[in-house]
């Protein structure tokens, strides 16, 4: 069945507008279903699904919570839609390609891509006051490995809302790596006690520090060309400081002589 999710988001044109973040075939649940899931977007679309069987199946939309209301409405009025609850939409028809290009013109419409750009979150602290973040799923608390941008930093940081589980998982105790998104220029860190590595990130981005060879990385480059991640989540009874070491050493970060723009740690 996930071939078929597939073939409908390739064959409408509906997949060219995302980039996958993963495939998930589910159809041995006991609700069996596939999912296409995407990376963040304009749309704050977060995934497309099938749910049934490969017989009988239902198309959905799965969204995060601040789709824009307006978009929601278009989408909705599409011939096939069922009910939208709990961030889905539903979808029965005879042919799900056609309802595919329809969900893809919707979203090509100038005022969609409009008025979703004008609902995009904007930073609220001092120090970033005025930003356009850009969108993270903030539901999904995957973190080691996942690589996270600057502004979706912020935004993670700034959304207290209950569905953030995202932000609670980045508030532990840790080790984690700063990367040019090339690979070739790598930072090792570590985090603990309050606000943990979410924490941590947060004060790289509102001051310097003394990470010297990462600053002038950052002052070289911006950090438009930086990827955060989590290495490994530790209990706070942990050596941290070893495990940081031991990082450091595995990713040769190390380098105590002049800069080189590729090992950003002195120490």
């Amino acid at each position: 069945m996930l071939n078929q999710l597939k073939r409908i988001l390739e064959d409408s044109g509906l997949s060219q507008l995302f980039e996958v973040k993963e495939e998930n075939d589910r159809t041995s649940f006991p609700n069996p279903h596939v999912a296409y899931r995407v990376q963040f977007n304009l749309y704050r679309i977060r995934a497309f699904e099938l749910w049934g069987d490969v017989n009988a199946f239902e198309f959905r939309i799965y969204y995060g919570s601040k789709l824009n209301p307006f978009l929601k409405q278009r989408l909705f009025e599409i011939p096939g839609a069922k009910n939208s609850t709990n961030r889905k939409i539903d979808y029965k028809t005879n042919d799900y390609v056609a309802l595919a290009k329809m969900i893809k013109d919707i979203l090509l419409e100038k005022e969609i891509m409009e008025v979703c750009k004008s609902t995009s979150d904007i930073a609220k602290i001092s120090q970033f006051e005025g930003l356009v973040l850009k969108d993270i799923d903030v539901t999904d608390a995957t973190v080691l490995g996942r690589p996270i941008e600057w502004s979706q930093i912020i935004a993670i940081y700034e959304d207290d809302s209950e569905e953030n589980i995202l932000k609670e998982e980045l508030s532990k105790s840790g080790v984690y790596l700063q990367r040019s998104k090339d690979g070739a220029s790598r930072y090792v860190g570590s985090a603990y006690g309050g606000g943990g590595i979410l924490g941590r990130w947060m004060k790289h981005l509102t001051s310097n520090g003394n990470a010297h060879h990462l600053n002038l990385f950052v002052l070289e480059n911006g950090y438009n060309e930086i990827e955060f991640l989590v290495l490994e989540l530790l209990d706070d009874g942990t050596d941290i400081m070893q495990r940081e070491v031991m990082w450091k050493k595995t990713l040769a970060t190390v380098n105590r002589g002049p800069y080189n723009s590729i090992q950003l740690n002195r120490n």
